[in-house]
């Protein structure tokens, strides 16, 4: 694990107010939209925002107008801080919209195929140097980063469901994973008002190589 001095300051570099990175979410679905959400709102971050489903792009984005909205009743949030936050999300339904992010995040439906083909097209869109982060609870980073020509900048993003209520984000480099890569995504989560751990990419990491013994022991009392 990096030292926490070391983290705090690549937050401070990735997310100041100046230079504030344009983060790439794809997948809108309920994890997306919650990444989407606590990058804009926590973070501050622009966020791209992608799904092959116009639907569910304004599904989702009418979900979290009603979530912001409901922090603003409670007094979380000011009503001009919602309508900012908002503005900081645009949606597309093509990928290559992606060209401007410089750390995108996958978080489609837990298939390896899906995403070692998702994984080709985002290494295809992104600029040289962005980072590619996936939101996987149990595959391998190291098998999703050798889908690309960057496995240096691939990582895992484990975020806890719901996003923007629980705290903890698991973080997993691959084989190949750069410290810089680790550094500027233990940042990142930490703008968004995370609590990170570290896991080896080890089948279900921490919170699902924890959990599985505990479901089969339910399992075999029945």
């Amino acid at each position: 694990m990096l030292p926490r001095q070391s983290v705090l300051r690549s937050a401070a570099r990735h997310c100041s107010t100046r230079g504030t990175p344009v983060v790439g979410v794809l997948g809108s679905g309920q994890m997306g939209g919650g990444i989407a959400q606590v990058a804009a709102v926590q973070a501050g971050c622009k966020v791209v925002l992608v799904d092959v489903k116009q639907e569910q792009l304004d599904k989702c984005m009418g979900l979290m107008d009603k979530l912001l909205a409901k922090d603003v009743a409670k007094d979380r949030l000011t009503e001009a801080d919602k309508a900012a936050a908002l503005a900081r999300i645009t949606t597309s339904t093509d990928m290559s919209a992606f060209g401007g992010a410089s750390f995108l995040i996958e978080a489609a439906t837990e298939n390896v195929g899906l995403k070692l083909d998702l994984f080709r097209a985002m290494d295809s869109v992104a600029p040289s140097g962005a980072i590619l982060a996936s939101n996987t609870s149990s595959i391998s980073i190291t098998k999703m980063a050798a889908a690309t020509a960057r496995p240096e900048a691939v990582i895992g993003m484990h975020f806890m469901n719901p996003v923007p209520v629980m705290k903890l984000v698991e973080v997993i480099p691959g084989l190949a994973t750069s410290e810089a890569t680790l550094a500027d995504t233990l940042a990142l989560a930490t703008a968004m008002g995370k609590t990170c751990t570290q896991s080896r990419d080890i089948p279900g990491f921490i919170a699902n190589r924890i959990l599985m013994p505990y479901i089969n022991e339910a399992v075999q009392t029945l």
